[in-house]
C-alpha cells in the first residue's frame, strides 16, 4: 500500500474531504491487510503494514470531530493492530542487533535467534488470528467505509483539535 496524501479541497468541509478521501485509503488498507493475513508475510511486510497503519489511525485521529464517538472502537482496533505489529518489529530489530554483537555462530546467538523467531511467529500467528476474527471479520470493511462515507460533524471549518 503506498502512502497517501489528501488532496485537500480548501473550498469544502473538513466533513466533505474526509468523506472524499478516507474510504478510499480504508479499502486500500483493508486489501493491504487481508494480503499480510493469508501469508506468512516477512518482518520487513509487516513493519511497512505497521506504518501504513500509523499512518491511517493518525489521519483519522485528525478528524475526530467529524466523525464524533463512534471512530473511538474503530481507533482502538486499529492500535491492537499496531500492537501485534510492533511486536513483530521488536523482534526483528531485537535479533538484528543481537546478531551483530554476539559470537557468529555460538549457541548464544543460536538459541537468542530460534527464541525471537518462534516468539515472532506466535505474534504473527495472533495476528492473523485477530485481523481474520475481529477487524477484518465479515462485513467489517463495508461498516468502515460506510462509517467513513458519512461524517457526522462539523460540516463547516474545524477549528478544534
Amino acid at each position: 500500500m503506498r502512502r497517501r496524501k489528501i488532496q485537500w479541497d480548501a473550498s469544502a468541509s473538513a466533513a466533505a474531504n474526509a468523506r472524499a478521501a478516507l474510504p478510499g485509503w480504508a479499502r486500500a488498507y483493508f486489501q493491504h491487510g487481508r494480503a499480510l493475513a493469508q501469508a506468512a508475510a516477512s518482518p520487513a511486510a509487516m513493519h511497512r503494514f505497521r506504518l501504513d497503519t500509523k499512518a491511517l489511525r493518525y489521519t483519522l485521529e485528525l478528524f475526530r470531530p467529524c466523525y464524533g464517538p463512534g471512530l473511538e472502537a474503530r481507533l482502538a482496533e486499529m492500535r491492537k493492530v499496531q500492537d501485534f505489529l510492533g511486536a513483530i518489529s521488536d523482534f526483528a530489530t531485537t535479533r538484528e542487533l543481537l546478531s551483530s554483537r554476539l559470537p557468529e555462530g555460538g549457541p548464544e546467538g543460536a538459541r537468542m535467534e530460534r527464541y525471537l523467531d518462534a516468539r515472532s511467529k506466535r505474534k504473527a500467528a495472533e495476528f492473523r488470528r485477530y485481523w481474520r476474527s475481529t477487524f477484518d471479520r465479515v462485513g467489517e470493511e463495508q461498516r468502515w467505509l460506510a462509517y467513513l462515507s458519512r461524517p457526522r460533524l462539523p460540516q463547516g471549518p474545524v477549528t478544534q483539535y
